[in-house]
C-alpha cells in the first residue's frame, strides 16, 4: 500500500515537472508568437503605407488627368463648330458657349437672360415655336431649321436640336449654321426647276435613258404628244420596245456606238407614231453624268415644219418663176398681140382717110371692116387681161350661188353663132333642158365662150363642133368637142400655162390673145373643177372641163 502510495506520489512529482517544463515552453512559444505578430504588424502596415502612396500618386495623377480633360472639354465645348445653348422653359439663354455667341454675333455676357426668339427671323418663328413646344410637351429630341438674325448681319439658317436635360429640366439645344448648304441647295434646286421647265416646255422631244442598259427614265410631254404613247408607256422601256424605231437591229447597233463614242446624230430618221402615222426626226444623242451616274439624253426635232418650209420656200420659188413669166407673157402680149391690131387700125385709117380725101371710095368697106375686127380683137384682148389680173390679184368678185348652166351654154352658142356662119360651122347641142350648179355666172359663162371661140378658131370650113354636158356622180362634166386641126402632143401640155406662150393662128389666120385657155383654167379651178383638152393632130379636140354638183 504505502508502495504504491509512493508510487503515486513519484508520479505526481514527474507530473508536476512536465507541467512546469510545459508552462516554461508556452511561454517561450507565447513570447515568440508576439514577437512574429509585431513583425506582420509592422510589415503590414509597411505595406498600407505603400499602398497609400501609391493611391496618393495615383490620386494626384487621376487629378491632373481630371483637370486636363476638363480644360480639354472647356475647350470643346467653346470652340466647337456647334453652338450650345441652355434654355429654360420661357426661351431665356442661361448659358450658352463661344460659337453660339458668335452665332447671334454678340458676347456672352450680353447674350445671357435674353430670350432666344428675339434672334429667329419673323418667317421661321412658327416653325421655332412649334419645335420648342414640342421639346417639353414629348420631353425627346427635336429637330427643326430656322432663319437667325445676328446682329448687323444678314440672316444665316442654322440646323437646330433640343433635349430635356434629366438633371436640370432645362433644354439643351445645339446649333449648327446650314447657310452654306441651303445656298447650295436653293442654287441646286432652281437649277433643276430652270430645267424641269426648260425640259417640260421643250419644242423638241427629250428622252433620258440610263446609259447601261438604255431603258427610259423620263420623258417630256412634247414627245408624248408628237408620238402618242403615254408616259407610262415610255418609262423603264427600251427603245426598241417602244415601237418607234423601225429598225431593232440597226437601233441597237446606234445604242453601242452611243455607248462607246458618248454622241450620235441622224439628219433624217424615219419613225412611226403609235397610230402608224410615220414621222421624220433629227436625233442627236449624247452621254454626260448625273450624280455620278451615266445617262443619255435623246433630242428628237420634229422635222415636219422643216421639210413645210423647205417646201414652201421651193413653192414660193415656182410661184416667183411663174409671176416672172407672168409678168413676161404680159410684157410679150402687149408689145406684140396688142401692137399688132393698133397697128392695122392705125395703117388702114391712113388709107381710109387719104381714099376719102380723093374721093377714091373703092375698097373703103373692106378697110372698115378690117378696122372693126382689129378693133375687136383688141377689145378682147384688153377684156381677157382685165379679168385674168382682176383675178390674180384677187379683186375681181367670187359670187358662188344656183344657176342654171344650160342657158349659159345656149347663150354662148348664139354669141358665137355669126363667127360659126362666117366659116360655115355646125354647133350642136347635146345637153338636158336644165341643169343646176352653184357656181359664180359670169365665169362660167366667159369659159365657155373662150372654149367655143378656140374651137371656131381652129374648125376648118364646113366644120361641126358639139357643146354636150352630163352628170357623173357629184360632178358635171361639159365638153366642147370639134373636128379641128387638132393639138401637136409637145403643146397640150403647155395650153394652159401662161409661161407657154401657145397662140397659134386660126384656119382662117385667126389672131388670139393666147390668154383664153389661161383664163378658163384659172375660173375652173377657183371652182374647185378641173380642165384639160384631148386631142390629135388631124382629128379634132375635145376640151373637157368639171364642176362639183
Amino acid at each position: 500500500m504505502t508502495k504504491e502510495i509512493k508510487n503515486l506520489r513519484e508520479n505526481f512529482s514527474i507530473r508536476r515537472k512536465a507541467e512546469k517544463q510545459m508552462i516554461k515552453k508556452e511561454t517561450v512559444k507565447k513570447t515568440l508568437g508576439r514577437e512574429t505578430a509585431n513583425i506582420k504588424l509592422v510589415h503590414e502596415l509597411e505595406v498600407h503605407q505603400i499602398e497609400l502612396e501609391v493611391q496618393y500618386e495615383e490620386l494626384v495623377l487621376a487629378e491632373a488627368k481630371a483637370e486636363m480633360a476638363t480644360k480639354k472639354f472647356t475647350e470643346l465645348y467653346e470652340f466647337a463648330p456647334v453652338g450650345y445653348f441652355i434654355l429654360d422653359s420661357n426661351c431665356t439663354i442661361c448659358e450658352l458657349n463661344l460659337s453660339a455667341a458668335n452665332t447671334l454675333g454678340k458676347g456672352r455676357s450680353v447674350l445671357v437672360n435674353k430670350t432666344f426668339r428675339l434672334f429667329v427671323t419673323n418667317e421661321t418663328l412658327h416653325v421655332f415655336n412649334d419645335f420648342f413646344r414640342d421639346v417639353f410637351l414629348t420631353r425627346s429630341k427635336q429637330t427643326c431649321e430656322v432663319g437667325l438674325i445676328q446682329y448687323g448681319e444678314k440672316a444665316i439658317f442654322i440646323h437646330v436640336d433640343g433635349i430635356i436635360s434629366e438633371d436640370t429640366g432645362k433644354c439643351l439645344l445645339t446649333t449648327i449654321d446650314i447657310t452654306d448648304r441651303k445656298q447650295a441647295d436653293e442654287k441646286l434646286q432652281n437649277s433643276e426647276t430652270r430645267y424641269r421647265r426648260l425640259f417640260e416646255s421643250a419644242k423638241d422631244g427629250i428622252l433620258i435613258l440610263d446609259a447601261n442598259d438604255g431603258k427610259i427614265i423620263d420623258v417630256n410631254p412634247f414627245l408624248i404628244e408628237m408620238l402618242g404613247y403615254t408616259y407610262e408607256e415610255f418609262l423603264g422601256k427600251e427603245l426598241w420596245e417602244i415601237g418607234i424605231f423601225k429598225n431593232i437591229d440597226d437601233s441597237k447597233a446606234a445604242f453601242v456606238e452611243l455607248q462607246n463614242k458618248g454622241y450620235i446624230r441622224f439628219d433624217d430618221m424615219p419613225l412611226v407614231s403609235k397610230n402608224g402615222r410615220p414621222i421624220d426626226v433629227e436625233y442627236v444623242s449624247s452621254v454626260y453624268y448625273v450624280d455620278k451616274a451615266k445617262v443619255i439624253q435623246c433630242n428628237l426635232r420634229n422635222m415636219t415644219d422643216r421639210k413645210r418650209a423647205e417646201e414652201a420656200l421651193v413653192e414660193s420659188e415656182k410661184r416667183l418663176l411663174e409671176l416672172n413669166n407672168t409678168k413676161d407673157k404680159f410684157f410679150s402680149i402687149i408689145a406684140h398681140d396688142l401692137k399688132s391690131p393698133f397697128n392695122s387700125i392705125i395703117g388702114l385709117s391712113d388709107l381710109l382717110s387719104e381714099k376719102v380725101h380723093r374721093k377714091d371710095y373703092n375698097e373703103i368697106e373692106e378697110y372698115a371692116c378690117i378696122i372693126k375686127d382689129s378693133s375687136w380683137r383688141a377689145m378682147d384682148l384688153l377684156k381677157n387681161l382685165i379679168e385674168w389680173s382682176q383675178l390674180q390679184t384677187g379683186r375681181m368678185e367670187f359670187n358662188r350661188k344656183q344657176i342654171d348652166i344650160i342657158p349659159l351654154i345656149i347663150e354662148a352658142k348664139d354669141l358665137l353663132k355669126d363667127s360659126a356662119l362666117q366659116k360655115s360651122i355646125i354647133i350642136s347641142l347635146e345637153v338636158p333642158e336644165s341643169f343646176m350648179i352653184i357656181a359664180d355666172k359670169p365665169m362660167i359663162s366667159t369659159v365657155l365662150r373662150n372654149l367655143l371661140s378656140n374651137a371656131i378658131k381652129f374648125t376648118k370650113q364646113g366644120g361641126k363642133i358639139i357643146l354636150s354636158s352630163e352628170k357623173r356622180e357629184n360632178e358635171l362634166f361639159v365638153k366642147v368637142t370639134d373636128n379641128g386641126v387638132g393639138i401637136k402632143k409637145e403643146i397640150i401640155n403647155k395650153i394652159f400655162l401662161i409661161e407657154g406662150g401657145i397662140s397659134t393662128p386660126g384656119t382662117q389666120d385667126e389672131q388670139g390673145t393666147g390668154l383664153g385657155l389661161i383664163l378658163c383654167k384659172d375660173f375652173i379651178l377657183k371652182h374647185g373643177g378641173k380642165i384639160w383638152v384631148e386631142s390629135e393632130v388631124g382629128c379634132g379636140s375635145k376640151f373637157i372641163f368639171t364642176l362639183p354638183v
